[in-house]
């Protein structure tokens, strides 16, 4: 049984999407059948209740999910069809538990919203993205601005935590259309706001042109000025800045979000998922689950004894090399980006590690960029967290052993 005290996500990946967006990078496709499709699903289930079964082993019989995230690819091609899947981990669930379910604007019904809220959905992510036709049309959206304000005021109708996805720093994007995004969101009253760089990964489309010279990404002085104005804009709307990317109304802070920042446990199901044990082992145990959809929909979850049985099925990836400077970089890379910051105390309480400075974290220390408080609490201004990269490398590397 692991020793855990914080809160418990689940994170399921939902692969099927309608078309494929040419900057997105996670695992998704657009080939399949409704027998694949359902395929995939029993096999959710089934993996579900395999770690139910592991329930005892790890953690305290009273221990509750208190997030579940639906994430893809695009949850909202479904719904009923959740339904023998949410039942397979209900009994799971905290009564305050935070259920969220990624949505495309396109796929906003009134009956889906319905539906979705009474498997015990509370919280909705709209992948909006822009509300700028140009915009839309360069990140190949399939929804218009106007079928986007129409999803927003739909959901809040239904779900009283609603969160905006938009992208900046796509080609050719100005300040003066930026500045629309966010007072299009503002004025929607969404709850909670997602703002990301838009990033060329891998092998997706835009990359390709990027390396073909075909794209030009926008400078990285043009998205600072596109990150500061969106600091500025929702500060004064009233959003708590909870992480570099993540705004939020006081009672609306993403909880499964919160608990990858703050290097909680999380169980992933789906392909391609990411999973953490905060306490099982020193530096936790890690792993993630094979990323072909077709090879964990078609392969059914075996009967095991133990966690370590099931993760040695070929299904699954376990992380083996992590030590006390990869565990430290991580931690210290999640709270840098965030309100809350670094706990000092609790690093050198699991590794030995105190700070001393480098040059550069003690010139940022003598600006009052990175400030320690009394209960050893490090955080790093607001202003600065777009460089969180750097700095985490920073005060990475000025941890050393007491």
């Amino acid at each position: 049984m692991t020793d855990h005290s914080g809160p418990l996500g689940l994170y399921i990946h939902i692969p099927f999407c309608s078309r494929l967006c040419h900057y997105c990078d996670f695992v998704k496709t657009a080939r399949y059948n409704q027998d694949l499709q359902s395929a995939y699903l029993r096999a959710l289930e089934a993996r579900a209740r395999t770690w139910l079964e592991f329930w005892p082993e790890l953690f305290p019989e009273e221990k509750r999910l208190e997030s579940v995230f639906f994430g893809g690819g695009t949850p909202s091609l479904l719904d009923r069809e959740y339904e023998p899947l949410v039942m397979s981990f209900k009994s799971r669930l905290s009564p305050s538990s935070e259920v969220s379910l990624e949505a495309n604007p396109e796929h906003i019904t009134e009956d889906r919203l319905k539906i979705w809220a009474s498997l015990g959905i509370n919280r909705l992510s709209l992948g909006v993205q822009s509300f700028q036709n140009e915009g839309l049309k360069r990140l190949t959206r399939e929804h218009t601005p106007e079928q986007a304000a129409e999803a927003v005021s739909l959901a809040r109708n239904t779900f009283s935590n609603v969160n905006i996805d938009l992208i900046y720093g796509w080609p050719g994007q100005t300040e003066a259309q930026w500045e629309a995004d966010l007072e299009q969101a503002i004025a929607l009253g969404a709850e909670h706001l997602s703002l990301y760089t838009l990033t060329y990964e891998g092998r997706t489309p835009m990359a390709r042109r990027v390396q073909r010279g075909v794209l030009e990404p926008s400078s990285d002085a043009s998205l600072e000025s596109f990150y500061r104005l969106a600091c500025a804009q929702l500060s004064a709307a009233g959003y708590l800045h909870e992480e570099v990317s993540n705004w939020a109304k006081p009672a609306a802070r993403s909880r499964h979000n919160a608990i990858y920042w703050n290097g909680g446990s999380y169980i992933g199901l789906g392909s391609g998922a990411h999973s953490y044990l905060e306490h099982w082992g020193r530096w936790g145990l890690r792993w993630q689950q094979h990323p072909s959809w077709k090879r964990f929909a078609e392969t059914p979850e075996v009967s095991v004894q133990s966690i370590y049985e099931l993760l040695s099925h070929p299904d699954y990836h376990q992380e083996t090399d992590r030590d006390a400077q990869a565990w430290i970089l991580e931690g210290v890379s999640s709270a840098l980006r965030t309100q809350r910051g670094l706990n000092l105390d609790a690093i050198c309480a699991k590794t030995g590690y105190i700070l001393n400075p480098r040059p550069a974290v003690r010139q940022a220390m003598d600006l009052g960029l990175l400030r320690v408080d009394a209960q050893g609490q490090l955080t790093l201004s607001e202003a600065e967290w777009y460089r969180e990269t750097y700095w985490s490398l920073e005060v990475s590397l000025s941890l050393k052993k007491a």
